[in-house]
């Protein structure tokens, strides 16, 4: 009986330890997001530059504001003119201020931004990521956007399918720490090693369409007999595809790109973009949305469970889209509501364009 009690009394002893101990860790831990009554609900969601590919985000930010029942000043959308890593941490200070319900945001620094989303999230602010993955153990609950090694590889498949005998690829991109270049390029260049496909050093144009039009001019003239181009940002397809135009290198100059915008949809109709790897923007707007709304309405396993996040993710997918497909993915997107402003009406795909894909 005395071993027992002497047992049991240096228990009791380290109970105030343990006690702090446990206090000390929940104070590390970011805290749970308390429910939110549906009027004072409010999402911001930070893209990363003026383009039609963000437009399209901001599309679907709008769309599930709508279907939600949300006020316009309920869910907002804001870009910096160019890529302004600097802009989206002062702009997600300002909605921390604010102490706005959720924030989903397109890192254009992930390691950069990391420290503001930490801030919002210990502030009880839902905490997302979109377009571009966070860093590792980051405090995004979940990040909703493409598989971007993966839609890479895609690319670089397409870019051997079309480049039998191998050749030259020349690759564009707007940055070289977001991590979906990184991974579409990482991707890209897997995809084609070992096929007889070699690639030049990507060129960071800074997400400024204008400089990468200048610099893939310049890739085109030290290279004059350049087989293939990858854009791995939406606004690098177009830029190779005007260089490649100017080159006089059409049918030429292979050209595989990222995004379905009507400047990129146009470039496959004329034939001088070959194949585009859509991403699904739209959805990763409007999907933003609607899980910072679930998370913060009916809580965090509830929403993960209608949204069916898997292991802090999202795959919003990817259409692979060439002449052969193009009407097909029009009818895609009109059966989904999905707004676009090109048409099929009046077109018919190229016989060579057919035959290059069999």
């Amino acid at each position: 009986m005395g071993k027992q009690k002497t047992s049991i009394t240096n228990c009791l002893g380290l109970w105030p330890l343990l006690v702090a101990l446990a206090l000390l860790l929940a104070s590390c831990a970011c805290p749970e997001p308390e429910p939110t009554n549906a009027a004072d609900f409010k999402v911001v969601v930070i893209g990363k530059s003026v383009h039609p590919y963000w437009s399209n985000i901001e599309a679907g930010v709008q769309a599930a504001a709508k279907d939600l029942g949300l006020h316009a000043d309920q869910a907002v959308f804001f870009v910096p003119p160019t890529e302004d890593v600097t802009k989206q941490i002062e702009t997600m200070e300002t909605y921390i201020a604010q102490g706005v319900t959720g924030i989903a945001v397109a890192p254009s620094d992930p390691s950069a931004l990391e420290p503001v989303m930490r801030k919002a999230a210990d502030a009880g602010i839902v905490v997302t990521t979109l377009d571009t993955p966070p860093v590792d153990d980051s405090v995004s609950l979940v990040y909703i956007g493409t598989d971007n090694y993966a839609a890479g590889k895609v690319a670089g498949e397409k870019m051997v399918q079309l480049l039998p005998a191998g050749g030259t690829v020349g690759i564009g991109r707007g940055s070289d720490t977001a991590l979906n270049a990184l991974q579409r390029t990482e991707g890209f260049l897997d995809a084609v090693a070992g096929t007889g496909v070699e690639t030049l050093e990507p060129f960071n144009d800074k997400e400024d369409a204008a400089q990468a039009l200048e610099l893939a001019n310049s890739v085109l003239s030290a290279n004059p007999n350049l087989t293939g181009a990858f854009g791995v940002y939406a606004y690098n397809g177009p830029a190779w595809a005007t260089a490649i135009k100017e080159a006089d290198r059409v049918d030429q100059t292979k050209l595989v790109c990222f995004d379905a915008t009507t400047d990129i949809i146009n470039g496959i109709k004329e034939g001088v973009i070959d194949a585009t790897v859509a991403q699904r923007e739209f959805d990763m707007g409007y999907k933003s949305v609607q899980l910072i709304y679930l998370i913060s309405t009916q809580g965090q396993a509830a929403a993960f469970e209608k949204m069916s996040v898997v292991n802090g993710i999202i795959d919003t997918g990817v259409d692979v889209i060439t002449q052969v497909n193009l009407k097909e993915y029009q009818v895609q997107l009109n059966a989904k509501g999905i707004p676009h402003k090109w048409s099929t009406e009046d077109w018919e795909p190229e016989q060579d364009e057919i035959e290059q894909w069999n």
